[in-house]
């Protein structure tokens, strides 16, 4: 495969869907926090969702629900039941054993260990050269160094690495900062909304969403999916 000589791929956004951890994490924080105080409405929650998905201070005398006991309660049950809310990305199971057929391939990723239980039921870890995730190493994209325990692993130069996932923030502006070439995979939004969470919830999400997963600019190559890159000539996938 001209140009590369391994492929890292994220976990989130790539392989399986981001959005039913969040939304049920989001949807079981609420409901606890309405149990410990009553007070708190849905519009408090959504204000405090906008203001931690977009990075911003908690305002004087308001409540920093998603800061909370009960967001990490509802945390620990979610990690409980990642098995069971891990949704696939349609054809990504296929495709990382296709490419992981071609050349190595690697998982570098910010998951928690519960990840490594999934791409092990999947067949996956069977198949992949490495799994590099930040709950193991201390350190979390957007950190370059996470990617850089991969290159040691595989023991690439950077340029020879792929580096393939759906944040500009947390796979293109490290893979850049080493020197990796990097494949964008364009947001899908194919999953199951798990049971019970309420649509205002979900509509807030999803807004927050777009501008977290907003692509980078045209000169960073962009696919659909990675079952679309997993079925690129090699020779164009040695061109990207």
């Amino acid at each position: 495969m001209t140009g590369h000589s391994a492929i890292a791929l994220d976990v989130g956004g790539v392989i399986y869907y981001d959005e039913p951890f969040e939304l049920a994490w989001l949807q079981g924080t609420f409901d606890l926090a309405v149990t410990t105080d009553p007070s708190v409405t849905l519009r408090h929650f959504i204000d405090d969702t906008e203001r931690f998905y977009l990075g911003g201070k908690v305002s004087a005398g308001r409540p920093d629900i998603l800061g909370s006991a009960a967001a990490d309660e509802s945390w620990v049950r979610i990690l409980r039941a990642w098995g069971e809310l891990a949704q696939e990305i349609p054809g990504a199971i296929a495709a990382t054993k296709a490419l992981a057929r071609e050349i190595p391939t690697a998982v570098v990723a910010n998951q928690p260990p519960e990840c490594a239980g999934v791409l092990a039921a999947w067949g996956l870890t069977a198949v992949l050269e490495t799994v590099v995730l930040d709950c193991f190493e201390g350190v979390a994209k957007p950190d370059p160094r996470l990617l850089g325990i991969a290159l040691d692993r595989l023991g690439l130069p950077p340029a020879g690495l792929l580096v393939v996932g759906n944040r500009a923030d947390h796979d293109v502006a490290p893979a850049r900062a080493l020197g990796c070439p990097a494949v964008f995979v364009l947001p899908e939004d194919g999953y199951r909304v798990p049971p019970g969470v309420h649509p205002d919830i979900v509509r807030a999400y999803r807004a927050l969403r777009t501008v977290r997963t907003a692509p980078p600019g045209d000169d960073v190559p962009r696919v659909a999916s990675l079952a679309e890159l997993a079925a690129s000539p090699l020779a164009r996938l040695g061109a990207l």
